[in-house]
């Protein structure tokens, strides 16, 4: 069961780097370049002009090796809009929940996306958690709110078809899914209606008629919804310029989900993948009937194709910069036309080709990973001509400081300079633009029409490098990194922000006061962190995780204060970790005293000490060696102990994995109640469970924020005793959220 913790202080900021023209590792953020045969590769790109949106509910839900094929091997511009950022999931890695969780799993995404080759969108919908309902879902959400996002993506993106994951019926397995389905069939719809979202218009967009919208049907689990009557494709390809397969890379971008434990095997040889007709026209052999792929749908871009297919007849693998020539040429010509859509995406793919093929290096570096307001940051510009074409370095500006320069790079020697960046003391702090506005419980509020859709804020900090490459002008954006050296790994890179003037690094601990039942205080309903006053505390919090780039995110100080009338017995508690939870905090809080327990502390020896042993949320899913400790830990309940398992998913645990928790069988099932206000049945009001050392009532199950229950034990032996039963309406009770059995002369609670 997830609890609302009321300690906990949710709010953030999200900051990665945000490159639109250098290739990134998705593991250490480190600029890369690209190879002869990625070289080759990424020009053939130049000649195909079409693209696809695919489009579902969370972070995870994508299928992975159709967005890599999409975008590797077909070399559309491939885009994926996730509904939610994931906010409500569960996390495997940390203890980050809510907010904090959805903005892990958005650097995921992004890092799943570096892999895979498409872009990453969401809406303004938020993750509140597992839904049985898509009218639930879309109601919470408020449907006409995410469908105009959907709209405006659309619209800016600018589709030749959209794929779902999901249909918009109960096969879809969750309400967010089924409503990621409605919202992609009804915006594939208003998208191309001007009297739909007509306010759009105002910022550049035009109404966007989108070929065809197709669902990509899928076999999970007990669910098979492919037919071999529905148009199918196969998408194993092997592309000898990459080195990889599509299974291969599908697998590496999958595995950039780590929060979610999505890490995957790689694959190789012939896969299918199914589609059935949503709307739109009918597609009989391949999901991009009828459409023109080519430089023909742009009037003018004849003999811009002919350009690139002469280029690439000639390119040479030893010599990479002998087509620069042709890729400036190239650029002259697509800089040309009057399509600005494609001439803008086009421009993008030319200027980073003539980046990696001439080997030119870009760094700006700064002095610190976090500039305060009224502080000044140092960043030093290096720029190195590696294969010692004609470059010129005409000038660059740094947050508004600019410096003319004329300067001719010579080959392979390393350019440098230095800039002093002076940061006002009103200059707004680094915030992520979802988590501005005070949100809906459903939705984030985002006031600038422009960055709805976005995965993430632009970089905080960019030097604009003006150079003259044979006789073409192109501007290079370049983040502002911090960059850190780790003896053990290497370089670590993070994107340069601006902090508040004043920050603490530590929330103040809640203050419990035992005596007469009460109340806690809560933080009243204020305004935007962005608004807060300068003598507001405001606290700062980091999340590292190797896998995405730096989490720092800002929130208002509170103390909390909670007078709770509150009995204790016993001292000790051994606590076992499991995927990461706060519930040694709250614990401890209490007056126990916790001693954390790894493999080599669970001998029987050692647990004697204490007066109850409690597993993490997840220990059995995460620790292989929790098997091999159930006799010891049946022991220690034999003898006396106390023991308390808190939820694990039957993903690993119960009868797949012969996962043993408890001193006679029970499994764990996939049933969860999602109403958080479910009416709790006592099923025996006296068990001690619910009495001692403190009386348990409906009252403490009071401000549930998201999903009364979930994995709850289930075929457990006669002789466990359920404590609890709730349903969701229109359902049956579940009676395994709380099961005890008296062992010997302790007691084994689930």
């Amino acid at each position: 069961m997830k609890r609302y913790s009321r300690f906990s202080l949710l709010a953030a900021c999200s900051f990665c780097m945000l490159s639109l023209l250098t290739s990134i590792d998705a593991k250490s953020q480190k600029p890369v370049q690209m190879s002869s045969g990625e070289l080759l590769h990424a020009m053939k790109k130049l000649n195909v002009l079409g693209s696809v949106l695919y489009m579902a509910a969370h972070p995870d839900d994508e299928n992975t090796r159709l967005l890599a094929y999409m975008a590797k091997d077909r070399q559309f511009k491939t885009g994926y809009m996730a509904m939610t950022r994931g906010d409500g999931g569960q996390n495997l890695i940390g203890n980050e929940q809510g907010t904090d969780l959805g903005l892990i799993r958005t650097q995921e995404l992004l890092a799943a996306r570096r892999v895979d080759g498409a872009e990453q969108f969401f809406s303004r919908a938020f993750d509140f958690g597992f839904s049985k309902s898509t009218d639930e879902a879309l109601r919470m959400w408020d449907k006409e709110k995410i469908l105009a996002d959907a709209v405006w993506v659309i619209r800016s993106f600018r589709p030749d078809i959209i794929i779902t994951r999901f249909p918009e019926d109960s096969r879809a397995g969750h309400g967010h899914h089924s409503g990621s389905a409605v919202i992609a069939r009804e915006a594939f719809l208003a998208a191309s209606d001007p009297t739909r979202f007509p306010e759009q218009f105002q910022y550049g967009v035009t109404a966007w008629k989108v070929k065809r919208i197709m669902w990509n049907t899928f076999s999970f689990g007990t669910t098979n919804t492919t037919a071999e009557n529905q148009l199918k494709i196969d998408v194993g390809s092997y592309i000898p310029l990459i080195g990889k397969s599509i299974g291969e890379i599908a697998a590496e971008s999958r595995s950039q989900h780590r929060s979610q434990g999505f890490g995957s095997a790689s694959s190789r040889g012939s896969a299918t993948e199914y589609f059935t007709p949503v709307l739109g026209d009918k597609a009989d052999k391949d999901p991009m009937d009828g459409i023109d792929l080519s430089w023909t749908r742009v009037e003018g871009g004849a003999a811009i194709a002919n350009m690139v297919k002469g280029m690439i007849s000639a390119y040479n693998m030893n010599d990479p910069t002998a087509s620069l020539l042709e890729l400036v040429a190239i650029r002259k010509a697509i800089d040309n036309l009057n399509d600005a859509h494609w001439k803008k995406i086009k421009l993008k793919e030319v200027d980073n080709l003539i980046q990696m093929t001439s080997g030119l290096f870009m760094e700006a570096l700064s002095d610190k990973l976090e500039v305060k307001q009224g502080d000044t940051m140092s960043v030093n510009i290096g720029v190195n001509n590696r294969s010692g074409v004609d470059i010129t370095l005409m000038d660059i500006s740094v947050d508004g400081m600019k410096a003319e320069y004329s300067a001719a790079l010579k080959k392979n020697q390393n350019w440098t300079n230095m800039f002093t960046i002076p940061i006002s003391t009103d200059r707004e702090f680094t915030q992520p633009y979802w988590l501005v506005n005070n949100m809906n419980k459903g939705s984030f509020n985002i006031s600038d029409q422009r960055l709805i859709g976005m995965a993430q804020n632009k970089p905080t900090f960019s030097a604009v490098v003006k150079l003259n490459v044979m006789g073409t002008q192109i501007n290079y954006d370049i983040p502002v990194m911090y960059r850190e050296v780790d003896p053990a790994k290497g370089e670590f890179f993070s994107p340069a922000i601006i902090a508040p003037a004043k920050t603490i690094s530590a929330a103040p601990k809640p203050i419990l006061i035992k005596g007469p039942a009460g109340k806690d205080t809560k933080p009243k309903k204020e305004d935007p962190l962005s608004t807060v006053n300068s003598s507001t505390p405001i606290l700062k919090t980091s999340i590292r995780y190797e896998h995405i780039p730096a989490i720092t995110y800002f929130n208002k100080a509170h103390q909390l204060n909670i007078n709770i009338d509150l009995k204790t017995t016993g001292k000790k508690i051994g606590y076992i970790v499991g995927a990461g939870d706060k519930v040694v905090d709250m614990i401890e809080l209490m007056g126990y005293e916790v001693t954390l327990l790894g493999k080599e502390d669970i001998t029987i020896e050692k647990l004697k000490q204490f007066d109850a042993v409690i597993t993490g949320v997840r220990a059995y899913n995460v620790h292989a060696w929790m098997n091999d400790k159930y006799d010891v830990l049946m022991n220690y309940v034999e003898a006396g102990g106390n023991m308390v398992v808190q939820y694990n998913t039957n993903s690993y645990a119960g009868p797949m994995a012969k996962t043993k928790m408890g001193p006679k069988p029970f499994v764990i099932s996939r049933g969860r109640i999602t109403d958080e206000d479910a009416v709790i049945n006592f099923l025996d009001s006296t068990d001690p469970v619910l009495n001692f050392p403190n009386k348990i009532t409906s009252n403490d199950f009071t401000n549930w924020i998201q999903e009364r229950g979930i994995y709850f034990a289930d075929d457990f032996a006669p002789d466990y005793k359920a404590i609890l039963s709730m349903h969701d309406n229109g359902e049956t009770d579940l009676k395994g959220g709380l099961i005890v059995r008296n062992q010997g002369r302790g007691r084994f609670i689930y």
